[in-house]
């Protein structure tokens, strides 16, 4: 009878192992994913696509009415789909009114989703209807800036470095 039991939980330990370690994320948030597609996990949502139907990657910055910066990751479609990646932040400087619009930008979207029960701001897209409704979007929202630029270099290496034929086609951003 211990045989057997002993045989058992090296059975189970065994294959425990194994199904743990299948697509496991490695140090910087990537796994094997989907074979021929790029995926991407946040706390906001998950984005995937085709490798072969991602038309466009682009990385760039941009103000909002001269008050507030925005980094941004783009991933287009042939689709017309469009995953967008952004961080924001208040332009620097002696800009009393940039960090002033962003830090009320951030008070009323706490409140907004404090009522929703959603959680964190910080994680949280925030449009305002009609201004900013983008039909085929898909927007994630960002903590960190330097998520935008890892973002950027991992579909950029996976789509047109390795066109699909890599092994860490997935990514997690857990922040």
């Amino acid at each position: 009878m211990q045989k057997v039991s002993v045989f058992f939980l090296l059975f189970v330990g065994i294959t425990l192992v194994q199904v743990s370690s299948y697509g496991q994320n490695t140090d910087n948030g990537e796994s094997s994913g989907l074979n021929g597609f790029w995926e991407i996990e946040t706390a906001g949502g998950r984005f995937v696509v085709r490798l072969d139907q991602i038309s466009c990657v682009s990385q760039h910055e941009y103000l909002i009415d001269g008050s507030v910066k925005v980094y941004e990751c783009t991933v287009a479609t042939d689709g017309g789909q469009i995953g967008r990646f952004y961080y924001i932040e208040p332009v620097g400087g002696g800009a009393v009114t940039g960090t002033n619009t962003y830090n009320r930008l951030k008070d009323i979207s706490n409140k907004v989703t404090n009522r929703a029960g959603m959680g964190d701001a910080e994680h949280i897209v925030t449009k305002h209807y009609p201004d900013t409704t983008h039909a085929k979007t898909s927007e994630y929202r960002f903590k960190y800036k330097d998520t935008i630029g890892r973002i950027y270099d991992h579909v950029h290496r996976v789509w047109a470095q390795e066109k699909g034929r890599g092994k860490g086609n997935k990514i997690t951003i857990s922040e």
